[in-house]
């Protein structure tokens, strides 16, 4: 049996109202939830960081929750929120996840954290559930059983990209990328899934995670490569830098990354060199509101009074605004008391349910699947590119299940 969230209960059988929020890094109230009390989600990410900065996350999630409340909140009562900014350091990760513990939090959703090795054992010892999570890379990502994403983050799109290089007509490929583990991860993945589809794979190119001033060296390491197409792994305002320096020094290579990392506002502060890349991701361009799914994101976020600008309607907002719908749907279908358990329970034994046509959410077969990336869902990606700001559709088809030929690897 599938559901939807846009036909329970008439309209958007999922919740809005009152949104308990405090303030600068972390807000919310109350502490272990208790029976009776109202659910809270929790909403954890990096903001201000020029590593990691998505404050989409956050307001993707509030407008969902104000949408919820709005409409008379989950099982009558309205649904609390708590956000924690990790700053991108990973010491403010691990206080924001413990926070999330002592605020009550019943279900976090939508997190971004290049942390998730240090701040998610601290989540599975609280036994939180973690809706949404936009996976950087670490490998708790797809084997906590507390983990229910909706798709491979960013991971997910690093492993399409070899697929959109192949359908650009390449023949070889290469991955450039920020030179710590989960990068390294990330690189060796979309390689070996290069390396299964046919493409002359090039050796990874490591580039140093501080002091990098100019990245013309790294592209020219890109070009002395051969490769036809080339996957680059670096922080927002590093992404720009390297595809301005590939532009210096002549780089012909296909430049393709994720979306997650590089959307509108990237594509903005380079201008036309953007209509030259690549860039994969879980959904429909953000700026396609053709797309019912897509304009419904809009309209509440709209509602909830959101920035209406490129760095506050990006990918990983979507993710955070479809997380928080899923979680208060999964909370609405509990009788009793929705807490941390109840709510990982019904997760475990949820039908697959359709999120506004964009995604479909299916946590209890999480538990059946086998091999090397078991908790990411078989979901699938879209390649994109630009007409510089705005985010198009590449005319590639979409990539089923991005992992299919790495499933069974360690």
């Amino acid at each position: 049996m599938r559901f939807s969230v846009r036909s329970r209960g008439g309209a958007v059988a999922v919740l809005g109202a009152t949104v308990a929020l405090v303030a600068a890094g972390c807000a919310g109230g109350g502490s272990e939830n208790s029976g009776g009390d109202a659910f809270k989600v929790g909403v954890i990410t990096s903001v201000g960081s020029s590593l990691t900065n998505y404050p989409d996350v956050e307001a993707g999630a509030r407008a969902a929750v104000d949408a919820v409340n709005k409409a008379g909140g989950v099982n009558g009562k309205p649904v609390e929120f708590f956000f924690c900014n990790t700053r991108g350091e990973v010491n403010q990760a691990v206080a924001c996840a413990r926070q999330a513990d002592t605020e009550g939090v019943d279900a976090i959703v939508g997190r971004v954290d290049i942390y998730n090795a240090q701040s998610m054992p601290v989540i599975e010892k609280a036994e939180i559930p973690d809706i949404g999570l936009v996976s950087t890379g670490s490998e708790i990502d797809y084997t906590s059983p507390f983990e229910f994403p909706l798709h491979g983050g960013t991971y997910g799109a690093y492993a399409t990209l070899p697929y959109a290089a192949k359908a650009d007509g390449a023949a070889s490929y290469v991955f450039a990328t920020i030179d710590l583990p989960i990068g390294i991860r990330q690189a060796e993945t979309a390689s070996e899934v290069g390396r299964n589809i046919g493409l002359d794979v090039k050796p990874i190119i490591k580039i140093p995670a501080q002091g990098v001033t100019d990245y013309a060296p790294y592209a020219q390491q890109v070009k002395d490569s051969g490769a036809e197409s080339v996957t680059v792994a670096l922080g927002p305002a590093g992404f720009q830098a390297f595809v301005k320096a590939a532009d210096a020094i002549g780089l012909q290579a296909r430049i393709t990354g994720t979306a997650f990392t590089f959307g509108q506002s990237e594509a903005a502060g380079i201008g036309e060199l953007a209509n030259r890349m690549l860039v994969a991701a879980p959904f429909p361009s953000t700026d396609d509101k053709a797309v019912p799914g897509i304009a419904k994101y809009h309209e509440e976020l709209d509602a909830a009074g959101a920035e209406d600008s490129p760095a506050t309607r990006r990918y990983a907002g979507l993710n955070a605004w479809l997380s928080a719908h899923a979680a208060m749907t999964v909370a609405e279908s509990i009788d009793g008391d929705v807490t941390r358990a109840t709510m990982k329970t019904a997760l475990e034994e949820a039908a697959p349910m359709d999120l506004y046509g964009l995604s479909t959410f299916a946590p209890a077969s999480l538990a059946g699947q086998q091999g090397a990336f078991a908790r990411f869902p078989k979901a699938e990606f879209h390649v994109m590119t630009f007409t510089s700001p705005t985010m198009v559709d590449a005319g590639q088809p979409t990539v089923e299940d991005p992992f299919a030929t790495v499933r069974g690897s360690a």
